[in-house]
């Protein structure tokens, strides 16, 4: 039977508030660099909650990267700001619905989330263009710095805050992104700390599907006994990706694993499987691929290509 010796860390908000720094002094490096004046508001805009298609069923939501690097904030519909000059931070929740409470559970208000996520100010989403004209106006219109910019992984583009009200504030699409991106490059130790973490849980997990494997089961086995002991052991409730669980011919597929291709072959005797699967904690995740013998023991070809490979 599977056990760990593993316990899930305590996860500071001091964590973030280290990033919310990093950022802060990035681009107030970057203004005086370029004789810009040292004042405007970075405004980022959480995840929102997703159903599938056209039904009610809401997807498990996962909170948008660089939202969860500046906040830590695990509920959608969020927006969060950086004030340059002060350096106050701030956070926007969405005013919930009274039948939220019957459906979700308990409406927390707005010091629960101040407490929580160690910010210097809470407000509700639909006051942004009171908040931010209120209490930033005295040089005269607020300069709003947004996240966008292209993901050199996906191709994809960041999406830049966007609310009623904006066109009432000049907007920077250029000056963010690239800054906080570089940010995010360079880790702190307590970020380190939940990476080697995530790769303990991913290693734990590994290692009890090889325990397991054997000629006769399914791939999705495989992945199902990974998934099991990072969310059983580990707490870890996502995966930093889809998990590829290849053997045989299926192991020369590099995203083996998708839903036209689902983890659906059995395994047969002298098979090689290719076990590629990182859990992911706070968002922080692993990446870890592994390949070996499902029965166990390598054949002559399957040493020589193994041990050739650095």
């Amino acid at each position: 039977m599977a056990t760990s010796s593993l316990a899930p860390p305590e996860v500071p908000m001091e964590l973030h508030a280290g990033n919310r720094d990093r950022l802060l002094t990035a681009l107030r490096a970057h203004l005086s660099a370029t004789a810009s004046p040292p004042r405007g508001i970075a405004l980022l805009q959480g995840g929102e909650e997703q159903t599938r298609h056209c039904t009610d069923h809401l997807e498990l939501f996962r909170q948008e990267s660089y939202f969860a690097y500046l906040f830590g904030v695990r509920e959608p519909g969020f927006y969060g700001a950086i004030d340059i000059a002060s350096g106050q931070s701030i956070l926007f929740a969405p005013r919930l619905p009274p039948d939220y409470a019957v459906w979700m559970g308990e409406i927390k208000p707005l010091p629960y989330f101040k407490d929580r996520y160690k910010v210097d100010l809470v407000f509700y989403v639909d006051e942004i263009v009171q908040v931010l004209q209120d209490r930033f106006s005295q040089h005269g219109k607020p300069v709003l710095f947004l996240l966008y910019g292209k993901s050199t992984d996906s191709g994809n583009y960041s999406k830049p805050a966007s609310f009623e009200g904006i066109e009432k504030f000049d907007t920077d699409l250029g000056t963010l992104h690239p800054i906080l991106t570089e940010c995010r490059v360079i880790k702190s130790e307590m970020e380190l700390g939940l990476i080697q973490y995530a790769n303990d849980v991913s290693s734990e997990a590994h290692i009890e599907v090889m325990r397991q494997a054997k000629p006769g089961m399914k791939e999705y086995q495989l992945e199902s006994i990974f998934l099991h002991h990072s969310y059983r052991y580990g707490a870890c409730r996502h995966c930093s990706y889809t998990c590829i669980c290849a053997t045989g011919e299926n192991s020369s597929i590099l995203h083996y694993g998708h839903t036209a291709a689902p983890n659906d072959r059995t395994l047969n005797d002298g098979d090689m499987a290719l076990m590629d699967m990182g859990a992911e904690y706070n968002f922080y995740g692993s990446d870890i691929t592994c390949s070996y013998p499902i029965n166990g023991k390598f054949n002559s070809n399957q040493a020589t290509v193994y041990n050739g490979c650095p």
